[in-house]
């Protein structure tokens, strides 16, 4: 009779579980999987959806469409008028912006529903595409995946190649709302039979477009965030041909094995200095001219030192020229100089602009590849 208990007591605990009572079908749930938002030429909110169909009889694998709404939550109306099961929300992979809705500072209060609902993926990978979202939302590729799956691998491998961010929506809030740095996300772009990753769209405080970076430039702003994320290939310029018709240029290759950063912060004459240090080690993976590397690889080291300290200005002058600090200097400066940093974190940017920033990087090569 205990046994017997003890089995009736636990049948009534799972009967009475929350996950229990709400379950839902497969066949019976549309899986926005891809969400977008973009404006129309009237100024008009338009959302897309993306979702996988989960039928034999179906011809596509993939559902899309867009409507005209005020806000996320009312366009789950017109969704559900229109896809077969009910729309949910909890699978969201990727949500797109069209370039347009972020040129408004309040772009971002749609997004309340995605942190104020539980159910909402706060993991989704947040982009921006450069052109009209129903060009996207209408590419239905023969020689790749769904739609949803294809955006979202395009984005997770450009990311381990640190060709673009990876901003979640999770971090996207974190960033909006933390005045010592300006949000950063994945740009796309649809081109006639590809969608592309273009590098990395840069964000002013209150949220709206400012500039893009290349991938090129885009590894440079990983190795500033983190001291190692994924593979860092980079190729550089020693000098440019003499002969205009000479195809072959002189680059050099490698990949960064380590990282090493230390930032000293400071504050003098009235504007804040970041002395950063970088310590990198290096493999050889290409050098496109003859070169002695056994006799002469200290030169080589200092040689790819001084290229890399022309980037990473180059960058760093082109972010603070249109006020935006995607690096997070601003931390520094919150850690270091807090009484200073507390008279200008409500407009950082402004101060960012003005501040001197040095690179210092120390090469070091560790490897030359098999040949010599």
């Amino acid at each position: 009779m205990r046994t017997f208990a003890r089995i009736l007591v636990l049948s009534l605990l799972v009967t009475m579980l929350a996950g229990c009572r709400d379950q839902i079908n497969l066949e019976d749930a549309t899986l926005s999987l891809m969400v977008g938002i973009d404006l129309s030429e009237k100024n008009e909110l338009l959302f897309y959806i993306s979702s996988p169909v989960f039928s034999r009889e179906a011809k596509e694998k993939s559902e899309e469409y867009g409507i005209r709404s005020s806000t996320i939550r009312e366009s789950r109306m017109g969704f559900d008028e229109r896809v077969t099961g009910l729309t949910q929300a909890g699978k969201i992979q990727v949500l797109v912006f069209g370039k347009k809705l972020l040129a408004h500072p309040d772009w971002f209060r749609l997004l309340d529903v995605v942190f104020r609902d539980a159910k909402f993926s706060v993991n989704a990978r947040m982009a921006v595409l450069d052109g009209p979202l129903h060009e996207l939302f209408d590419f239905k590729p023969k020689d790749k995946p769904r739609l949803s799956i294809h955006v979202t691998t395009l984005i997770d491998t450009a990311n381990n190649r640190n060709l673009t961010v990876k901003t979640r929506a999770q971090e996207l809030h974190r960033q909006m709302f933390e005045k010592g740095m300006t949000p950063s996300l994945t740009e796309l772009k649809k081109e006639k039979r590809a969608v592309k990753v273009t590098g990395t769209a840069l964000l002013k405080e209150n949220g709206t477009y400012a500039s893009t970076i290349e991938p090129r430039e885009t590894i440079l702003l990983q190795t500033l965030l983190y001291e190692k994320q994924g593979e860092l290939s980079v190729t550089i310029p020693i000098k440019e041909p003499d002969d205009q018709n000479q195809i072959t240029k002189d680059r050099i290759s490698f990949f960064i094995k380590g990282v090493q950063k230390k930032v000293k912060t400071s504050y003098q004459n009235g504007r804040f200095h970041f002395d950063v240090h970088f310590r990198l080690r290096v493999s050889i993976s290409e050098r496109m001219f003859p070169y002695d590397m056994q006799k002469d690889y200290k030169k080589m080291e200092r040689m790819i030192g001084d290229e890399l300290k022309k980037e990473y200005m180059r960058l760093i002058k082109k972010c603070q020229e249109i006020g935006v600090d995607p690096f997070g200097f601003g931390l520094y400066a919150r850690a270091y100089e807090y009484k200073e940093y507390k008279k200008v974190e409500d407009d950082w940017v402004k101060a960012f602009s003005n501040a001197k920033v040095e690179i210092k990087p120390d090469v070091s090569i560790k490897g030359n590849g098999v040949v010599k």
